[in-house]
């Protein structure tokens, strides 16, 4: 059964122990939602980020939990992956 990519929209960045934020996903919102509350019931740092729709990437937070600092989540706006 193929899946509509267009329903993939979500992703989860969790901010590791070094300060480097790993990506998961894509993924439907559901999935999104469901892995971001396990890291928030471990006491991580994590967010979801939404693929909005334009000429250019843009990801916007979502929800997010722990403390992210002064990192761009604080603007509403992440960088694309692999920028």
């Amino acid at each position: 059964m193929m899946m509509n990519g267009s329903r993939l929209k979500y992703r989860v960045e969790v901010l590791g122990d070094r300060g480097v934020t790993e990506r998961y996903g894509p993924f439907n919102e559901q999935k999104a939602r469901e892995f971001f509350e396990v890291e928030e019931s471990l006491g991580g740092t994590a967010r979801i980020v939404r693929l909005e729709e334009g000429i250019r990437e843009t990801w916007m937070v979502v929800a997010e939990c722990g403390d992210w600092g002064d990192r761009e989540a604080k603007r509403g706006e992440v960088p694309a992956a692999g920028r």
